[in-house]
């Protein structure tokens, strides 16, 4: 899912900034919440496309295991 270029925000100082008011989390908020309502907030068609992504998707679980005990 590629992100929507925009212009850079300034910053705020700390003294501006109030810890409930973080601007990267409104956002990922605001993007769930988009993707929740672009499947009438539906877990079972969440969980559905979800595992449609995975399958189509050309990142793939590792097959590593742990180590041994010496």
């Amino acid at each position: 899912m590629a992100t929507p270029k925009r212009p850079s925000v300034r910053r705020r100082s700390l003294s501006e900034q109030k810890p409930w008011e973080d601007e990267v989390l409104q956002e990922v908020y605001a993007v769930r919440d988009s993707y929740a309502a672009e499947h009438g907030y539906n877990l079972d068609q969440i969980y559905a496309d979800l595992k449609r992504r995975e399958a189509s998707s050309d990142l793939r679980w590792s097959d590593s295991r742990p180590l041994a005990k010496a």
